[in-house]
């Protein structure tokens, strides 16, 4: 497999891509046929494992990055899944009510969404964010 030289595979992105979009038109496809919605779930759930997974690689190698700790790209991933959860779970419960049983999957999804948001803020460093001194922006204070 083909590396980059300043960060994650592009193969392993080009990967997530396909297979998160590819399950995306599938879940329409199921929604519209009336089948079962279980696979294009978990093959979007995988999708979307697979590219916050390269983008917390990708944050890590990246020589031009400030997350320069495992801890702020482990934290930056549990975010990113935090807003995947609470996105995917509001499409699956609002989708349930057409007609599919996976409206317990969505809930799952919103309460995972608070789990991964709690433990991504709690892990985050915020110092890369926030002006320990002051607590004001870094962005804000130009030198």
């Amino acid at each position: 497999m083909a590396e980059s030289t300043d960060g994650a595979s592009p193969w392993l992105f080009l990967f997530g891509v396909v297979l998160f979009l590819g399950t995306v038109v599938l879940f329409v496809m199921d929604l519209v046929r009336g089948a079962d919605l279980f696979r294009a779930i978990l093959g979007n759930a995988v999708g979307a494992v697979v590219l916050i997974g390269w983008a917390a690689l990708d944050t890590i190698r990246d020589p031009e990055s400030t997350v320069t700790s495992a801890s702020g790209a482990s934290g930056t991933a549990l975010l990113l899944y935090a807003l995947y959860l609470a996105g995917t779970g509001a499409v699956v419960a609002a989708t349930a009510l057409l007609g599919h049983d996976y409206f317990a999957v969505g809930l799952l999804y919103a309460v995972l969404a608070v789990v991964a948001a709690g433990l991504g803020y709690s892990i985050f460093p915020t110092g890369t964010v926030v002006d320990d001194e002051d607590g004001e922006q870094t962005e804000s204070n130009p030198e």
